[in-house]
């Protein structure tokens, strides 16, 4: 049952009176309902074939960038330019016929028209198209024949800036829309620029068509190469086509009549070239736009550009936390300055000697099952707006159609669907539309109140999107992708202030085990603006190879077409590896799937990951291993669990496998084979909450078993708990490089349970105890404590004459497990 909670009715209410409609065009009036499509083609600099150049307007109408077309830099961000890219010797396994097999054929055999779409041929500059469904396509293209791109029905507008670049051998294409197959033409409407260099034609066949539109010869003469704007309004009663140049109309065309071409089940658009990727454009195109209305009726200034993203727009002043105290450039030698900063004993960073201490896992405690039902979807993002006061912990996950829906929870146990005032699919509580599911959610410091929280993901395969919302159920998409790459898992991205950028983490397939098969790793991203696409730089053919020599990667080069033509790649090695299987350490075929990486929210200098670690059973020896995943085993391909990994930077991480953060097996009742965390924690006092997805359902199993369960529960942990630095109950000691604190008091968090204990001292900097602060003379520690004061026999707790030197910190202990410790200001 869909229940609405007040709380969530509140915020809502409120942020309903204060949310308003914002269109692309900021200052441009004319530009919102009407426009069909708007290409701004500022992706980045070199993308690959086969990525793609999204639609900013509705986001309906996608087009892939092709070989035979390049981005380069425009009159606003950058620009598609129909130019070829260098010849590459593609693989002969990426190449396939509708049967599947293997073609080899040569690129001038290959460009026939007759020809089926393949690596060899792909030349296209810019094109969306419904057909070649010989081909594998999951960007779910819109249908220019269906829509308001079919230009004939109604008064349109399309529009553009133009630069040229050279003269034009023939006529050059500026788009052209066909009923399909492509291959026929045999029913188009085209734009192209004429040969003469002075004029445009339009050809629409249902119509006969067949017109030159006169225009201006400066503005298209490649030897004053400026950019121009240029604009083809119809008016369909008037049966009159006006063309504007820099908002000056141009002489007036015959009258003309045009009808929309008949709808085809393989339709295409294609920009920049014809549909058989012949008659480039000799010149560039940036930002493309159609509208299904007559925008401009007589001389005009032309508009500024349609992103939001415009000459006005500044990047974010980034909010800056704390410099790293242990990242690999800072220098050891220098005494550490804690000041007042909790510090976590997730490994021996702070430590200058250490003798019968282990840093152990401390999985939390299993807890209750929160929400039994199949399909929510393994990669649960957990979230909580504290800054809005509500009190609410919400999990979101998948709702109808790969949606992003929410949960909504006082308690942390009792969660319903709030009533988000809009229906989907017959759900309410839907917060994000697309077909998305695979991101995470983040308060973004850095950003205005109407964009304060951010949703990062893929997007119907075409590429990685920010979207951002004022409270977390409002959502809207940035224009451009992010990046262009099609996600395969959940992407993690936080903003890391004491960084000052945003971090992603981001599932690559390109490593392999030994056996060939993929070895899923995570590559790291890194940007200082959210909002504009990421930095990229694309590796060249050459450079794979260079790579190969000393990584196991896979066998196609370039790797991109291991999915054809019309699909983006995942991510490749284009960034670090930051997370990937240890060879001899991790058994063989064992991978890891997501890291759900976090910074964590309540001590500096923490990173945290959970890797979601997966173990193959097919085609990984030894035979008496690859037994458990044969039909007759009734298994499946393997098992997952959650592991820890700590980190001090957020580059460079220590796992630690055993005990495994969340296994697989009994819990609540259930008997699971798949343990996914999902991303994010909550604290409520001295518990953290987290929540994980477990299904009694091994990963692909062979056959689907209607009985298997699924559900999510929670799990709790001890505050600063992760990881503890371990005594035996025999004892240990450990003493820390040098620190300069502030404050007047340590606090401890640690577990001595009943017969063990723990007592400190104070050091000089050259070793020597400083009287008062002995070793022996620390009151014992002994109990469970979150927070407490260390006291000495005569100094009492007071360290505040010791603040601001050089001082070293020992710890004594039997039996004991330390969390973590802080200096801090208190009253006496």
């Amino acid at each position: 049952m869909i229940r609405s909670h007040w709380k969530v009715w509140l915020a809502l209410a409120f942020m309903r009176l204060s949310l308003a409609v914002i269109f692309w065009g900021r200052g441009y009036d004319s530009c919102d309902a009407e426009t069909v499509a708007l290409w701004l083609f500022d992706e980045q600099v070199g993308m690959y074939p086969s990525c793609v150049l999204g639609d900013a307007a509705s986001g309906n109408f996608p087009l892939v960038i092709g070989a035979g077309g390049q981005l380069v830099e425009g009159r606003f961000g950058n620009a598609l330019e129909p130019v070829g890219r260098p010849q590459v010797s593609y693989p002969p396994q990426s190449i396939v016929t509708e049967s599947g097999k293997p073609i080899h054929e040569t690129l001038e055999s290959a460009s026939k028209s007759s020809a089926r779409m393949s690596w060899l041929n792909a030349y296209f500059a810019a094109l969306m198209t419904r057909g070649e469904q010989h081909l594998r396509q999951e960007v779910e293209f819109g249908s220019p024949t269906a829509s308001g791109l079919n230009l004939g029905e109604s008064d349109w507008t399309v529009e553009f800036w133009y630069r040229p670049v050279r003269p034009p051998e023939r006529s050059g294409v500026v788009f052209e829309i066909g009923k399909g197959p492509r291959h026929k033409n045999d029913a188009i409407t085209q734009l192209s620029l004429h040969e003469d260099g002075q004029s445009f034609s339009l050809l629409n066949d249902p119509a006969d068509l067949k017109l030159r539109i006169p225009s201006s010869s400066t503005a298209l003469d490649a030897s004053g190469p400026d950019w121009h704007h240029l604009a083809f309004a119809y008016d369909k009663s008037e049966e009159q086509l006006r063309h504007y140049v820099d908002g000056v109309l141009q002489p007036l065309p015959d009258r003309c009549e045009m009808k929309p071409l008949p709808i085809g089940k393989e339709d295409y658009m294609s920009v920049g070239r014809d549909g058989r990727w012949q008659h480039r454009l000799p010149g560039q195109i940036d930002e493309l736009r159609f509208s299904d209305t007559q925008d401009y009726h007589s001389n005009f200034t032309p508009p500024d550009s349609f992103s939001r993203y415009s000459a006005d727009y500044s990047p974010p002043s980034l909010s800056s936390g704390p410099p790293l105290l242990f990242a690999e450039e800072v220098q050891q030698d220098r005494p550490v300055e804690l000041g007042s900063r909790k510090y976590l004993f997730l490994d021996d960073s702070l430590l200058a000697t250490r003798e019968n201490i282990e840093f152990r896992v401390n999985p939390p405690r299993l807890d209750k099952v929160i929400m039994e039902s199949r399909g929510l979807s393994n990669h649960l993002v957990v979230f909580e707006d504290s800054a809005s006061g509500d009190g609410l912990v919400r999990i979101y996950g998948r709702g109808p159609l790969n949606s992003l829906a929410v949960w909504t929870s006082e308690d942390g146990v009792n969660f319903t669907a709030p009533d988000l005032g809009r229906e989907y699919h017959g759900a309410r509580n839907i917060v994000v539309e697309d077909p998305v599911g695979l991101g995470t959610i983040f308060v973004d410091p850095n950003a205005p109140p109407e964009e304060r929280i951010k949703y990062i993901s893929g997007y119907r395969g075409r590429g990685l999107y920010v979207y951002s919302s004022p409270d977390g159920y409002h959502f809207t998409r940035n224009e451009s992708s992010a990046l262009p790459f099609r996600g395969a898992s959940q992407s993690i991205v936080f903003y890391d202030e004491q960084r000052q950028r945003y971090v992603g983490y981001h599932r690559s397939d390109m490593a392999r085990f030994e056996s060939g098969k993929t070895a899923r790793t995570s590559v790291m991203t890194e940007t200082t603006d959210l909002m504009r696409p990421w930095p990229l730089k694309p590796v060249l053919p050459d450079e794979q190879t260079a790579m190969s020599k000393t990584r196991r990667l896979g066998w196609k080069n370039p790797y991109y077409t291991d999915n054809g033509p019309l699909t983006p790649p995942g991510f490749g090695v284009e960034f670090p590896t930051v997370f990937a299987p240890i060879e001899k350490f991790d058994p063989v075929g064992t991978d890891i799937y997501v890291p759900k990486c976090i910074k964590y929210p309540w001590a500096d200098d923490t990173y945290l990951a959970f890797p979601v670690m997966y173990f193959h059973y097919h085609e990984e020896d030894p035979l008496a291993r690859q037994a458990l995943g044969t039909p007759e085993a009734d298994r499946g391909s393997g098992p997952l669990e959650t592991q820890l990994s700590v980190s001090r930077d957020g580059i460079r991480w220590q796992r630690y496998p055993r005990p495994a953060y969340i296994g697989i097996g009994r819990h609540a009742g259930f008997d699971l084979k798949k343990a996914y965390i999902g991303h994010g924690m909550v604290r409520r006092g001295e518990e953290i909450w987290q929540y994980y997805v477990g299904s009694e359902e091994y990963h692909s199993p062979w056959k689907k078993n209607p009985t298997a369960r699924e559900a999510v529960f929670r799990v709790v942990q001890r505050f600063d708990g992760f990881v503890s630095a371990d005594t035996p109950y025999t004892g240990g000691t450990m003493t820390t490089r040098p620190l300069v604190f502030s404050g007047n008091r340590l606090v401890i968090n640690l577990d001595t349970d009943a017969t063990g204990y723990a007592q400190v001292g104070l050091l000089d900097e050259h070793g020597a105890p400083i009287e008062g602060f002995e070793l022996d003379e620390c009151i014992y520690l002994n109990g469970d404590f979150i927070d407490t004061e260390v006291e000495w026999l005569k100094a009492g707790k007071d360290v505040s004459a010791l603040a601001g030197r050089t001082i070293k910190v020992v710890v004594r202990s039997r039996g004991t497990k330390l969390y973590s410790m802080q200096f801090v200001e208190r009253e006496q």
